[in-house]
């Protein structure tokens, strides 16, 4: 969990970033050196600085709503902002046009990351986490193998309700929040998942493994 603590430390640095007075510098600089990267195109690492200025940037430039995500197996972070709603998903896109798809907040499809999530059915896993609600559902992931053929991943998952927490990120104000937890299972393969659920059911922080390469993303609503 430790960069999952990391895009924490990022998330109020950027609540307080502009301040005159800037007491969490020091933490903000440890959890870039503890992994929590956003690499440049050239390959080399943006400073703190730069992260909170092109995040400040964002959402100065947009009135459309805007998150920070960190890949865990990529050690990068990006700046996505939401590009398209069909229905009920979501597209969110990084300025090169890679893009994650939401479903009440919870990912559904990726493009432009590698081993990308083509896409999923996720049961009855939407209403657990919004509602808050401890239970069980089956969730299906499916990925394009090296020959081009959809590989189904089948997923037994539990849900359990933790503690309240408060967020503060970006534009998000001390949003009061209660901790969900998804432990999924699929013969050896085992994944946790963690969201922090606001009043109305948003997903303003989370936790969410995208796939063998990928790793987990997290994910941190601004606005």
């Amino acid at each position: 969990m430790n960069m999952f603590r990391a895009v924490l430390a990022i998330a109020i640095t950027l609540s307080l970033a502009g301040c005159g007075n800037r007491p969490d510098q020091g933490v903000f600089l440890k959890s870039v050196r503890s992994g929590a990267l956003k690499k440049t195109t050239q390959g080399s690492t943006a400073s703190p600085e730069q992260v909170v200025a092109e995040v400040q940037a964002s959402l100065a430039g947009t009135s459309a709503p805007v998150a920070l995500v960190v890949l865990e197996g990529r050690s990068a972070t990006a700046i996505l902002t939401r590009i398209e709603q069909n229905g009920v998903y979501e597209t969110w896109a990084t300025p090169d046009r890679r893009t994650i798809t939401l479903r009440g907040d919870v990912v559904t499809a990726t493009r432009g990351l590698g081993n990308d999530l083509m896409s999923a059915n996720l049961g009855d896993s939407i209403a657990l986490i919004s509602g808050r609600k401890e239970g069980s559902t089956t969730r299906v992931m499916r990925f394009l193998d090296g020959q081009n053929h959809t590989v189904e991943l089948v997923l037994n998952c539990r849900y359990t309700r933790g503690g309240g927490k408060r967020v503060t990120a970006g534009e998000l104000k001390n949003v009061a929040t209660t901790e969900m937890t998804e432990t999924c299972s699929s013969g050896e393969q085992s994944i946790t998942n963690t969201y922090l659920v606001d009043g109305r059911g948003r997903l303003v922080q989370s936790r969410q493994w995208l796939s063998a390469t990928s790793g987990h993303v997290l994910i941190q609503m601004l606005r």
